[in-house]
């Protein structure tokens, strides 16, 4: 058994925290100052990585099943929202790719160049095989891409899985090129808090708190992932409420398509002020006269 370490609010540092309850034996805390939630206490960064490489996915067919057959339509949506910000194509790299089925709705347009980092073995392999992708096994801060490299930079429901998230943000605005495009899914707080705490948790779940800590780290609002994002130099361009993965049986599958539409509709007339929706995706934009020197580790650092 390894010893478990402390972990920070990634916005406010070694600030103040409430515990909210425990999760897979973890402790998930509030910070006082942001209200952002996140998981207090962990095993190491390395063995957080060693678990993504090698235990996580422990199958193509989970892989198939969780990362493409749950995830096509929520994928295909977010891969349309970049062809319109981007109608020229590009070089587009997806951090934390798992199938790869974002990254095949690009692979046959030949204005774009698509590469994918993923540190499961397993995942990598069907991405690489299954379609035929250019996809790295490993973490983006070991593969030292050339500053200013792509266009658009995507992660998608797997930035919440990032230990160190202000260094990878930082290295995200490094290697895209100025104009260029972060995107950004993750789930909403208010939509896990929700379905994943409180009475009806444990009467379905028979768990006070249901957030799959371990897996994930941090419980990002959209205030919080705003301010991490704009410290490093990104700019928000917009945003959009995202669905949940479709499984189960068709009545559950048609509530949470209603649900999906109805959370959709209000998030848009309020201009995402009343968020119940799963998810939500985030474009943030590198300023085009951002230069080399003006990096996003050179901003991080000045921050804080």
């Amino acid at each position: 058994m390894t010893n478990k370490i402390e972990t920070e609010c990634p916005v406010c540092g070694p600030a103040d925290r409430t515990l909210v309850g425990e999760c897979h034996d973890l402790p998930v805390v509030r910070c006082v100052q942001c209200s952002l939630m996140f998981v207090g206490e962990c095993d190491s960064v390395e063995d957080t990585e060693e678990f993504f490489r090698s235990e996580h996915v422990d199958a193509e067919e989970t892989t198939e099943l969780h990362y493409v057959n749950f995830r096509k339509e929520s994928l295909k949506r977010e891969a349309a929202i970049v062809r319109r910000l981007v109608p020229d194509g590009g070089r587009l790299l997806d951090v934390g790719t798992a199938s790869g089925y974002f990254l095949k709705e690009f692979d046959d347009a030949e204005n774009w160049r698509v590469e994918g980092v993923e540190p499961s073995a397993v995942s990598t392999q069907f991405a690489q095989q299954r379609f035929g992708l250019n996809v790295r096994q490993g973490y983006l801060a070991e593969q030292n891409y050339a500053a200013e490299s792509f266009d658009v930079v995507s992660s998608l429901d797997a930035f919440n899985c990032h230990r160190t998230p202000n260094e990878d943000l930082a290295e995200m605005y490094r290697i895209l090129k100025p104009g260029g495009f972060f995107v950004v899914e993750f789930p909403g707080q208010n939509y896990r808090m929700l379905t994943g705490s409180g009475p009806l948790c444990r009467l379905f779940f028979g768990c006070s708190l249901r957030l799959n800590a371990g897996v994930n780290f941090f419980f990002y609002t959209t205030e919080a992932l705003v301010r991490m994002a704009s410290r490093v130099g990104f700019e928000v361009r917009e945003s959009h409420p995202e669905a949940m993965p479709s499984h189960g049986r068709l009545p559950a599958r048609m509530a949470k398509f209603a649900y999906f539409r109805g959370t959709s509709a209000a998030y848009r007339l309020t201009g995402g002020r009343l968020h119940l929706a799963p998810k939500e995706l985030i474009v943030f934009q590198k300023n085009s006269s951002a230069t080399t020197e003006n990096s996003g580790l050179s901003q991080l650092k000045r921050a804080s």
